[in-house]
């Protein structure tokens, strides 16, 4: 079973529920395996611990998750598609501002102002929020230091990676930068970096150097005259 993001798919591999109750009890699986995961950890997550956190029969665990890697394999994946819905708002809301120009305004100094002001304001917004959601922050990271060690987790969080890139790339390209992929890495590093600046405590969520590096982020990418193509090509 796949989820699909666009370029990637993002790969469910433990057994598929048909019913709708099947469908329920997977998903309580899941949820269950990812409160384990803050309360303690990857490590901490076992067939009988996810049973119990979720309420159901020890069987059930291991009827749709054999093998404890499709378990944590595919609670990164329910995690991902939970969360790719905040990437897809920063998307539209950023598309919104760069197609309300016009053909002329498009080519001004005043658009690349607006831009960057739009654009720094939308990526400021979505960090904040982020690191406000500290459990599914913690989840976040525990998956990503699990897949150094894990090679089928680590295959989920490229995909994850990858979906999420995707739509940065996405918007990049409508602005016509010659690299949208690698101005997509710079936005989707520097944010992952910035939440866990925050989370750690090394920033706070209204510093002013938080403010200032999404600003220089945004002015470096985005070049002074915007050669924004008609929105129109693009579907």
């Amino acid at each position: 079973m796949t989820l699909d993001t666009g370029k990637s798919d993002l790969v469910y591999h433990g057994r598929r529920a048909q019913r709708a109750d099947s469908r329920v009890r997977r998903k309580a699986i899941l949820e269950a395996t990812l409160r384990l995961i803050v309360k303690e950890g990857i490590r901490g997550i076992r067939h009988r611990a996810v049973a119990r956190e979720a309420s159901v029969p020890l069987a059930a665990t291991t009827y749709y998750f054999k093998d404890l890697n499709d378990l944590i394999s595919d609670a990164f994946t329910y995690f991902v598609e939970q969360g790719l819905e905040s990437t897809r708002q920063l998307q539209e809301e950023s598309f919104s501002t760069a197609r309300s120009l016009s053909a002329q305004e498009r080519l001004s100094h005043s658009s690349h102002k607006l831009l960057v002001q739009q654009l720094t304001r939308f990526i400021l917004i979505h960090i904040r929020s982020q690191a406000k959601s500290r459990d599914e922050r913690l989840i976040e990271l525990a998956f990503r230091n699990e897949a150094l060690r894990n090679e089928q987790l680590t295959r989920a969080v490229q995909m994850s990676n990858q979906a999420k890139e995707t739509l940065i790339q996405e918007f990049f390209h409508l602005l016509g930068l010659t690299d949208p992929e690698a101005a997509a890495q710079i936005t989707h590093g520097t944010i992952l970096k910035l939440e866990y600046e925050i989370l750690s405590g090394s920033i706070a969520l209204d510093s002013p150097l938080l403010e200032r590096t999404v600003i220089m982020m945004v002015r470096g990418l985005i070049p002074t005259v915007v050669p924004v193509v008609e929105a129109a090509a693009y579907g």
